[in-house]
């Protein structure tokens, strides 16, 4: 049992197996074969197309040097030319050699993509589908922070201030686990070569694989928006149920498509995903209760996020990409929750539905545009200020633990993370809704009165 057990483990880890899915959406590496002289007179360099992953034979194609595209910014000399792909439906990209070398549980983090001692591989030219690289590449942008940045506030200003509270808790949750188990199973990416690494990302270089937070986040967010939707707005269930599978299949795929993630990097997110659902939804009312009502919901929230930080498994003088998104996560949650504890029940939280979803006015629009501008303008000078606080101010008191490099000082960084985006998490939830009542273009323009008479048709309501 148990050597099967490895043994599957083993071939959903082969980064052999994230090749062969890669070249059946088209990827097609290319690898340059004999670079032509300095002072020669060829005019096309001889290339390799490597479409296979095993002992079979490869076929040579010859490609003009004017018809690659270069994903890594160019060539040393910064030059690059777009021009038109090898074919009107495929393009080729350049593609950096690789350092990622094992796919072997490390007893470290990932070397640093400046480290001197990581191995060198040439670089390579990769074919692919338009299309599908394009889609790929937005796809795994739904699990990045610009998007979640973005999300986040439209959720609470725009949207659904009920659903956007628990939102960020159940995707905090799902973030921690997925960094946690990380840092636990130490596993490394797949390899590459033979993977071949589309997405030019340093920081994945100091990152472990499994789980895929992707995977994790792509499958509890949908899923949970409409299990919350449904029954508090009048929509179909399967028109929800499709875009959440749409959703949840894209960013998956991507992850693997991308060279960036393995087919148990992402079966493992996907479990951890559908255990925090299963653990979460039962106790969504308790957490609701206890955020809105309770006494003790601004003494609790940070307890807990110093206790889950107290054991993350990691040496806490050490300090890694992955503990700095963690605080950054943990810090925004907090903020949040504590803003929403301190302003009370919200009129979204004070009706329950069902709604009417209907087509927003031009009205509608521009005033959802101006809150989510409003809003940025004042989480701005927020970072600005909590950062340069925090680096005048912990440096002087923290320990250094021997590191020189400010950023690096977990006494520091992880402090800095927690209260920056803390406070941008709290002026998200307090500050923005109260300086919109102020401005005169709160979505609930007369408070709980107006929800109240909102209970059955959201039309009914002011956006």
């Amino acid at each position: 049992m148990g050597n099967t057990v490895k043994r599957v483990t083993d071939y959903l880890r082969d980064p052999y197996l994230v090749r062969r899915i890669q070249e059946g959406f088209g990827v097609k590496q290319i690898t340059v074969s004999a670079p032509p002289a300095a002072d020669s007179q060829e005019p096309k360099a001889s290339l390799t197309a490597s479409a296979s992953t095993g002992n079979s034979t490869s076929s040579s194609t010859d490609v003009r040097s004017d018809d690659v595209i270069f994903a890594n910014g160019g060539p040393k000399n910064g030059k690059i030319d777009w021009l038109s792909s090898m074919t009107k439906k495929r393009r080729s990209l350049k593609v950096p050699g690789s350092r990622t070398t094992s796919p072997n549980p490390a007893s470290s983090p990932p070397s640093s993509p400046e480290s001197d001692t990581a191995p060198e591989f040439p670089d390579v030219i990769v074919e692919s589908h338009s299309f599908l690289d394009i889609y790929f590449r937005i796809a795994t942008e739904l699990g990045y922070e610009p998007f979640y940045i973005t999300f986040i506030p439209c959720m609470f200003w725009n949207v659904d201030s009920h659903v956007g509270h628990h939102f960020v808790i159940v995707w905090c949750l799902s973030m921690y686990v997925g960094q946690a188990c990380k840092a636990l199973f130490r596993w490394s990416r797949p390899a590459s070569p033979p993977a071949v690494r589309l997405e030019q990302n340093p920081n994945l270089e100091t990152e472990f694989g499994f789980p895929s937070t992707h995977a994790i986040v792509s499958t509890v967010i949908p899923f949970f928006v409409v299990y919350c939707c449904f029954g508090r707005y009048d929509f179909p269930i399967w028109i929800g149920m499709t875009i959440a599978v749409i959703w949840w299949s894209s960013v998956c795929t991507s992850r693997i498509y991308l060279g960036v993630h393995s087919v148990m990097d992402i079966i493992g997110g996907i479990i951890i995903a559908v255990l925090i659902l299963a653990a979460y939804i039962p106790a969504i009312d308790t957490v609701n209760n206890f955020v809105l009502y309770s006494s003790y919901s601004l003494i609790v929230p940070p307890s807990l996020v110093v206790f889950l930080l107290y054991i993350y498994p990691v040496d806490p003088k050490c300090w890694t990409m992955d503990r700095g998104d963690t605080g950054a996560i943990l810090g925004s949650a907090l903020g949040i929750v504590m803003g929403v504890a301190y302003h009370g029940p919200y009129p979204d939280d004070l009706v329950s539905g069902p709604f009417t979803i209907a087509l927003p006015s031009l009205l509608e629009v521009w005033m959802s545009l101006l809150r989510f501008t409003v809003g940025i303008l004042l989480l701005l000078p927020t970072r600005f200020v909590m950062k340069l606080l925090c680096f005048k101010l912990l440096p002087a008191i923290m320990p250094t633990h021997g590191v020189e490099e400010v950023v690096k000082r977990p006494l520091v960084e992880l402090p800095y993370k927690i209260i920056t985006y803390g406070a941008i998490g709290f002026n998200t939830a307090w500050l923005a809704p109260v300086v919109f009542e102020i401005c005169d273009i709160a979505r609930w323009p007369n408070g709980v009165a107006q929800a109240n008479a909102c209970t059955t048709d959201l039309s009914l309501c002011s956006f």
